[in-house]
């Protein structure tokens, strides 16, 4: 996101890097790791065990595991739930403690990716947590995918990338703000579920804002959204 004053958006603009398109995962897998097919998968998903048949069939996310979104279908419409879910985890890993945040990446990630990918979660919680200090007023994240498109599916590995923007707001450090992405993330079908092999994150595109309404304070946005939720919510 580029600012408009330095002195203004300068520390907001780390986390919105950090966070914006959730678990971030580069060169992790090769870039034609995820083999392409014609079309969506029209088998039968195997049933999740535990899971009654009516819930497998669903794209999920089925339940929560470790404060994160799992159990998904081994469909297309699966590795298009997952990518969307694993996308908007910013602002529940912003939450965790360390030991809750390795946790969280066990259950997201590949057991390949695991290790990298908990690096680079952790370097980037200490940024952003760095960047938000000095104030004890609430952090507000929110994250949405806007649209999604599927680059390539087999019952073994999916490419799916995810239009996304996040809203970051902290009063007395971060004015209320937007930020856009691509996310694309290779999956890849693990322990019965779809994991994170690898995600790359492009900038953008950003629409031009919309002068016919001024920015929101951070207080005016806490105000005018209370009793707003997540859409989606907890399976």
């Amino acid at each position: 996101m580029r600012a408009r004053k330095a002195s203004r958006w300068a520390v907001p603009a780390v986390v919105l890097g950090a966070f914006l398109a959730g678990m971030a995962v580069r060169g992790l897998a090769s870039p034609g790791s995820a083999a392409p097919v014609g079309g969506a998968d029209t088998t039968s998903p195997p049933r999740h065990e535990g899971v009654p048949a009516t819930e497998a069939s669903r794209p999920g996310p089925l339940r929560f595991e470790s404060g994160v979104p799992v159990g998904y279908a081994r469909t297309r419409e699966g590795a298009v739930a997952a990518a969307v879910s694993f996308m908007a985890t910013g602002e529940a890993l912003l939450g965790m403690s360390p030991v809750e945040v390795r946790a969280a990446v066990r259950a997201m990630a590949t057991g390949d990716a695991e290790g990298a990918l908990l690096a680079e979660t952790t370097s980037r919680l200490a940024a952003a947590r760095a960047a938000l200090a000095g104030t004890d007023a609430p952090v507000e994240y929110r994250q949405a995918a806007v649209a999604v498109r599927v680059d390539s599916f087999d019952r073994e590995r999916a490419r799916v990338a995810v239009w996304n923007v996040g809203v970051l707001s902290r009063e007395g450090v971060a004015p209320p703000q937007a930020g856009w992405a691509v996310s694309t993330f290779d999956l890849a079908w693990e322990r019965g579920d779809w994991k994170v092999a690898a995600e790359t994150i492009e900038p953008g595109p950003a629409p031009v804002t919309n002068e016919a309404v001024a920015p929101a304070s951070a207080a005016e946005l806490r105000s005018r959204l209370a009793g707003f939720v997540p859409f989606g919510g907890r399976p």
